[in-house]
């Protein structure tokens, strides 16, 4: 419940729909409640459920044809990479309040997010033009 805003803001900026962003939500806490000694007893709470959050929100969006920035980042990066992204720029959360959410260390969100930045850069990057000849012999 502690991550419920954060959760529910995740979900709508993936999922078009704010009804079936808030039913992704109430149904990932649901999960989490119901399986609550289990999510306890693993190694960190906060992992198991942001992967059950982030399970059933890239199910809801698969075969969806959207074209918005979001579905472009996870077109192009791995989950957690994707995710980190729009953590960070979309949601504006800091390093430290991503890998909380996330239930990973901070300086896994730093790197997987150096790599990230690395992908997008030579996805999104013009292609550089050689400069024409009458220009390099100058």
């Amino acid at each position: 419940m502690l991550y419920q805003d954060r959760y529910l803001r995740y979900a709508r900026a993936r999922v078009a729909d704010p009804s079936l962003s808030r039913h992704l939500v109430e149904t990932a806490l649901g999960s989490v409640a119901t399986n609550w000694t289990a999510v306890l007893a693993s190694h960190c709470p906060a992992a198991e459920a942001w992967s059950i959050l982030s399970a059933l929100v890239a199910r809801a969006v698969r075969g969806q044809s959207a074209t918005t920035v979001c579905s472009a980042v996870y077109r192009v990066l791995p989950p957690m990479q994707a995710d980190l992204v729009i953590l960070r720029h979309r949601l504006s959360l800091s390093d430290e309040q991503a890998a909380d959410l996330m239930g990973v260390e901070e300086p896994l969100v730093a790197s997987q997010l150096k790599m990230a930045h690395r992908v997008m850069a030579h996805t999104t990057a013009p292609p550089v033009r050689s400069a024409p000849p009458s220009l390099t012999h100058a």
